[in-house]
């Protein structure tokens, strides 16, 4: 695994809790090595002493493919495991051998996830960047869970997770049919907190202004 892709697995070596993000590693690897197909097509015939060319070169290709994926694959994982999983031949029997034992934990873990980022709701004097980087954290975890929640979605409940400080935030959003992405989302919302904030403290000293004005004024005298 020395090149930057095939590194993907050896910084994230499978343990069982992070299943998905191997498996989405992995993923990248065997596409990026084009040796993918050994998980969604059949090995070929072995091929007869008669056979075609063509036939015999095929099931070479696969039986290569998957012997490379393989040792990917138990290479990238702990070594409990590896000497678990070890005596498996094909790349096929070994993901599913791994999705029996860690896919309904990680569902169970999505499903967590998803609850909480759907309920999540920021609490007043919160940073905003604070809790947009908290409800991405959230995402990020149930994608790699296996959840996909594209960014109009994301945007979505992050906007409807905000504090009362920022209704006219997304009242205007709403209004004028804005498309921001997440990055840009961000920006707006920290300008949006900031002109608010200054505003504020402004009013604040108008009302303080005013009154220290009130207080210094001499009583009047009656005539």
């Amino acid at each position: 695994m020395g090149n930057p892709i095939t590194a993907l697995l050896s910084r994230d070596v499978l343990t069982g809790d992070n299943f998905q993000k191997w498996k989405s590693n992995l993923n990248i690897v065997l596409v990026s090595e084009s040796i993918r197909f050994v998980l969604t097509e059949n090995r070929p015939p072995v091929p007869t002493a008669n056979c075609l060319r063509a036939a015999k070169e095929s099931f070479d290709r696969w039986v290569t493919s998957n012997n490379k994926a393989v040792g990917y694959m138990l290479a990238s994982m702990s070594d409990a495991l590896r000497t678990k999983l070890e005596g498996k031949e094909t790349a096929v029997e070994i993901l599913d051998a791994l999705q029996e034992m860690f896919g309904r934990q990680s569902e169970q873990a999505r499903i967590e996830l998803t609850h909480k980022y759907s309920s999540a709701k920021m609490r007043a004097g919160t940073p905003v960047r604070d809790h947009v980087m908290l409800m991405t954290n959230y995402f990020t975890e149930a994608e790699l869970h296996g959840a996909q929640i594209d960014e109009v979605t994301q945007v979505g409940i992050i906007l409807n997770s905000l504090s009362a400080d920022f209704i006219q935030f997304t009242s205007n959003y709403i209004m004028n049919k804005l498309n921001y992405g997440l990055s840009q989302l961000l920006n707006e919302l920290q300008t949006f907190e900031s002109i608010s904030r200054q505003g504020k403290m402004k009013g604040s000293a108008n009302v303080a202004d005013r009154a220290s004005s009130s207080k210094a004024k001499p009583p009047k005298r009656k005539t």
